[in-house]
């Protein structure tokens, strides 16, 4: 189905420019938070502004990111994330609105590009669709799924374009889905072979398209002409996205030497030294945090460069995964062994440091507790689990850990009767979580000596999951002691 864009009255664009306007002139006076509100005013009276709104907007957004600009806060998330679930058009702009706050957040980008499909803008969806592949192409975790999405959104815009006989408007989308699939190929997501056979598809009818709007003429050549054109996008949009970001980082370096204990310049320039990936600049973020920690004992920047740390081992591990394979390298298994026992006991210390840092932090302390039990310190993870079971966000999991604790350590009338509490108060039947919360409580109730609540617990986990775990043979041994 083709797009169908909307009339937009023209009283609505003077008032939409008043905004965009307005907005320019904020932002010159660097109040970037009341600029993007004005943007997003503007953007509600003429969402197909591209040039003037959605474009401006980004770069704003960016400005205010260089500058330490937070993403949006809990009561901004709140106000807004309940608008617009049935309203097509303010779902849009509170996804812009999240992601000039949060300008390298792909959900919001993805969520806003759908929504700008939805609502039959293609001008503003060819804007969006190139900030969106754009990220998706420096994720350090290729997705296909969104590869495939851009693709898809492309190629529909460029059959728009050349029913409406904008030739190189379809020309360009038709580049832009080969650019996406191309991204696939080289991060090798996904089936490769269907990547390559959707672009060789793709590549036909970019060539067809060129032969009908240029006069016909080799076909070979067109094909060549195409690629290397493909190629030079390809390669000017990777500088541009890696100068952008040298370009933030330096200016970022600038202004924290200009005002080195302003919070926000701190964050600001870690914020995209780990935007860029490379393990220089990850190293850079962690020293510059660390540093200041060391000069302010404001913990939080501690915390963050934690994180960071966290992130670097659980790749390290991954890596080490992916090399193993299918192999039996008995030195190589060594290594991961290794690696994840390090990794276990720096989380746990860290989140030891975090609870006493932090003593009326639920999470941390649920947290704290999660680590506990990996480590089977079951009877200090019991009261930290205890102590976040009357919080609504943790209930439940915490009753479980407690639950699994308890049937650790062979209480299990104690861990039956949490665990049914647990159960009774858990609304989803049959997912992940209310299957081991059953198969610990089946267990416990057998190692209790009652069998006929065991097997009630069997039975419904077969009847959800058949091979799920060995409940099969743990029932067909308690039928045979009956």
């Amino acid at each position: 189905m083709s797009y169908q864009p909307p009339e937009i009255p023209d009283e609505a664009k003077k008032i939409a420019k008043k905004f965009f306007e307005s907005a320019n002139t904020v932002a010159d006076t660097r109040n970037y938070d009341y600029a993007i509100e004005l943007f997003i005013q503007g953007l509600a009276k003429d969402p197909q502004a591209v040039e003037l709104g959605h474009k401006a907007l980004r770069g704003i957004s960016m400005k205010r990111k260089m500058t330490g600009g937070k993403k949006a806060g809990l009561l901004e998330t709140v106000k807004r994330g309940g608008l617009g679930k049935k309203d097509t058009y303010q779902a849009i702009l509170n996804s812009e609105y999240f992601l000039a706050k949060d300008p390298f957040h792909i959900g919001h980008c993805e969520a806003m590009v759908k929504g700008l499909d939805q609502a039959d803008l293609p001008e503003a969806l060819h804007w969006g669709l190139g900030v969106y592949l754009e990220l998706a192409r420096t994720e350090k975790q290729i997705n296909a799924n969104r590869l495939l999405i851009i693709k898809s959104y492309y190629e529909k815009l460029g059959d728009y374009y050349e029913k409406n006989d904008q030739p190189n408007l379809a020309v360009e989308c038709f580049q832009s889905a080969l650019t996406a699939l191309e991204a696939g190929i080289q991060a090798r997501v996904g089936q490769n072979l269907d990547f390559v056979s959707i672009q060789r598809d793709l590549a036909g009818k970019l060539t067809i398209l060129r032969g009908k709007y240029n006069g016909g003429g080799d076909f070979r050549q067109s094909i060549h002409n195409a690629d290397a054109q493909k190629e030079l996008q390809d390669k000017d949009r990777a500088i541009k996205g890696d100068d952008l970001l040298a370009e933030m980082i330096e200016k970022g370096r600038q202004e924290l030497r200009e005002n080195p204990d302003v919070a926000g310049k701190i964050n600001g320039l870690a914020d995209v030294l780990l935007q860029r990936g490379q393990p220089a600049d990850e190293q850079e973020a962690i020293d510059l945090l660390g540093a200041t920690f060391d000069r302010t004992k404001q913990y939080a920047f501690k915390l963050r460069a934690d994180d960071v740390r966290i992130r670097q081992m659980n790749r390290a591990i991954k890596e080490l995964k992916e090399k193993l394979g299918q192999s039996d390298d008995v030195e190589l298994k060594a290594q991961i062994d290794q690696a994840q026992k390090n990794h276990d006991e720096f989380e746990l210390m860290i989140y030891q440091e975090r609870v006493r840092q932090y003593p009326t932090d639920v999470k941390m302390k649920f947290e704290y507790g999660r680590r506990l039990l990996k480590a089977k310190r079951f009877d200090e993870a019991i009261p930290a689990f205890q102590e976040t079971v009357g919080d609504p966000r943790h209930s439940i999991l915490a009753k479980n850990y407690i639950g699994v604790c308890f049937y650790q350590k062979g209480w299990n009338q104690q861990a039956v009767e949490i665990l049914n509490e647990a159960i009774a108060s858990y609304e989803i039947t049959g997912d992940n979580l209310n299957k081991e919360m059953h198969y610990i409580l089946g267990r416990s109730y057998e190692n209790a000596e009652q069998r006929e609540q065991a097997l009630k617990i069997y039975s419904k986990l077969i009847q959800w999951d058949f091979n799920y775990r060995d409940v099969r043979q743990r029932i067909d041994k308690l039928q045979k002691k009956s």
